[in-house]
């Protein structure tokens, strides 16, 4: 079952601000797609056959992706090319399902993808809070960067690694946007482990919704975890990912101007048409030049993502 959390915001950042900088990504330019065949679907519920919303659906090895609507309902575009190639279906619940593509566009033909509920176990553990050592993780600092996606599609995700260090619960997790123009965006929270040394499983045990309003653009945004009882021993990536495309305007993250790596990058690959972020005038661009991605991932070693945690730390 998905769920929408409420936010609490804290004061302005802390600490003065040193100095500002514009940090944009531009994407290149794109150039003509090939021929592409429409495959489009609907996700349901193996046992019930209710439809099964904001299903992550992603091409493996390929920076191709969507998310289905809140009715399960789906669309992607791909060549023939493609039909070799595999596409994985994943909702926190639900055991993931990966098909072929060329064996998908025959099984959305005969009717719905049917994924099937898996449970996710959670370590249980009760203690007291006056028992445990507080501690802040993630891209610390007050030097900052503002940085955005080339174009604001459902599935893009940002996260940042959160160094666990010694065994902790996580109390919650906080960030802070630069500017958004959009009225309303839509946010899944995402905490994956780390297989490989890129994003793997995600250990939420449902679907964590966020609604954030233009308004709410200037504050640090921070979101209570403690109801779920996670107990982390090792380094996780907490991620913001887009639930649905924005298409024109600006959405720019505050991240620190230098360090607090490494953080990853989700980001769908716009096709001919598509609407780019609106670029701010006056403004200094910079290319960022990182390591091709393990599979749809990129990794930034030295830059952090502006995505902070509160770690609480069993006793000595």
């Amino acid at each position: 079952m998905a769920a929408f959390f409420p936010l609490y915001f804290s004061p302005s950042w802390r600490g003065g601000l040193l100095s500002a900088l514009l940090w944009l990504v531009v994407s290149a330019t794109f150039g003509q797609a090939p021929p592409a065949a429409a495959l489009a679907g609907q996700v349901l519920d193996q046992a019930t056959h209710r439809p099964l919303g904001f299903v992550s659906v992603g091409v493996l090895r390929q920076p191709f992706g969507t998310v289905a609507d809140a009715q399960g309902r789906f669309q992607l575009s791909l060549p023939a090319s493609y039909d070799a190639d595999s596409v994985r279906f994943s909702l926190i619940g639900y055991a993931s399902r990966t098909l072929r593509v060329a064996d998908l566009r025959r099984t959305v033909a005969a009717g719905p993808l049917l994924l099937r509920a898996q449970a996710v176990p959670l370590t249980e553990a009760r203690v007291k809070a006056k028992n445990l050592k507080r501690r802040m993780a993630g891209s610390l600092g007050t030097q900052v960067r503002f940085d955005g996606f080339p174009a604001n599609m459902a599935g893009n995700q940002i996260g940042q690694v959160i160094a666990v260090k010694k065994p902790a619960f996580l109390e919650d997790v906080s960030w802070h946007l630069f500017s958004c123009t959009y009225d309303t965006v839509y946010f899944r929270l995402n905490i994956y482990k780390l297989r490989d040394d890129y994003p793997a499983e995600n250990i939420l045990p449902k679907s964590v919704y966020l609604k954030v309003s233009r308004q709410q653009a200037q504050e640090q945004l921070s979101l209570d975890l403690r109801p779920f009882h996670l107990y982390l021993t090792e380094n996780v990536v907490v991620a913001l990912e887009l639930v649905r495309s924005l298409g024109t305007g600006e959405l720019w993250f505050r991240q620190p101007l230098f360090g607090g790596g490494p953080h990853y990058r989700l980001e769908q690959t716009p096709g001919p048409g598509t609407v780019l972020n609106t670029v701010p005038r006056s403004t200094d661009t910079h290319d960022l030049r990182q390591p091709q991605p393990a599979g749809p991932w990129t990794k930034f070693p030295k830059i952090g993502a502006g995505i902070n945690a509160t770690l609480l730390q069993l006793p000595e």
